[in-house]
């Protein structure tokens, strides 16, 4: 008996570890744009869209507070979104491709790499505190280096930018030192790094003497550390796309309800403390054709210009 006995514990435990390593929730097939899901079988609620978000800082943070100006949307209109946070640029753009992705906020560079793989629609452009749809770049430096003052500091010096993929982080600034005359050659050493939010700490930490950010993202450190030692021109800055095979209505009620908010009401200001300063400043209508100037950036600095736009 104690052989049967010590068989049957064995596979018992066997059983329970293997519940246990299943993973919680099993992934399941979007449902097709447009349709309803059945609620525990006894009603319907709106599929929810897939909204996507580059995690320019730590993905917590990003999630505290992009998911509340979500919550805020599905007031608003009757289709809800689900907060899709990726870390690289070139992820978003392979889901959106890949369908997996209806809904996602670009920065210049990555609309167009984007579009010219699948067709998009412009919802909406990203307004700045200026109330302009534009953004700056900012070079920035530890507030106690006198020695780094204006762009011509930066030679011999060690430099931080972002991702390769980045508009305000890489393009725009890299751009912006070219025509200043300096290259990556002047630098005693430069490194991509993964987050604005990586530059700055960077920077802060004396690991690199100087670094560039979106200046939206730069914000919180100017004044607690940082400076600005130079900042580019404005250029066009996020903008709010779907994947054409959203359904024309979902684009329309997220559309209305962007162009709805009005960031100076004091219901919305107050809600919008915790907002991602991109949200806090409103939304525009958007003129797709302006983000080409990206395409010139690319080839002043040698980088390859992306393809033309997909075709629905």
């Amino acid at each position: 008996m104690a052989r049967p006995l010590a068989l049957i514990l064995i596979a018992l435990c066997l059983a329970v570890a293997s519940s246990r390593a299943a993973p919680a929730h099993a992934a399941t097939p979007p449902p097709e744009a447009g349709t309803q899901q059945q609620v525990n079988g006894t009603g319907t609620k709106p599929r929810a869209y897939r909204f996507g978000v580059i995690t320019l800082n730590h993905p917590l943070v990003i999630y505290q507070q992009y998911q509340p100006f979500l919550d805020f949307l599905a007031e608003r209109q009757p289709w809800r979104f689900e907060l899709v946070l990726e870390h690289r640029y070139s992820t978003i753009v392979d889901r959106l491709e890949a369908g997996t992705l209806d809904i996602a906020l670009l920065a210049g560079r990555t609309f167009l790499q984007a579009r010219g793989r699948t067709p998009l629609i412009p919802l909406c452009a990203v307004l700045g505190r200026d109330g302009t749809p534009t953004t700056r770049s900012l070079i920035v430096a530890r507030e106690d280096r006198q020695d780094i003052r204006s762009p011509n500091d930066l030679k011999g010096k060690r430099f931080a930018f972002g991702s390769p993929d980045s508009t305000a982080s890489y393009l725009a600034p890299l751009d912006h030192l070219t025509e200043h005359g300096i290259t990556l050659e002047d630098f005693a050493t430069y490194a991509n790094l993964t987050t604005h939010d990586a530059v700055a700490r960077a920077v802060l930490r004396g690991e690199y003497d100087a670094g560039a950010l979106g200046e939206p993202m730069a914000v919180r450190y100017l004044g607690v550390g940082l400076k600005v030692v130079d900042a580019t021109q404005p250029f066009p800055g996020f903008i709010i796309v779907a994947r054409a095979d959203v359904p024309e209505e979902v684009r329309n009620a997220l559309r209305d309800a962007l162009l709805g908010i009005d960031p100076d009401a004091p219901d919305v200001a107050r809600l919008s403390e915790g907002w991602n300063e991109v949200l806090r400043h409103g939304f525009g209508t958007v003129d797709a054709s302006v983000y080409e100037m990206f395409r010139t950036m690319e080839r002043r600095v040698g980088l390859s210009p992306d393809t033309q736009e997909a075709q629905p």
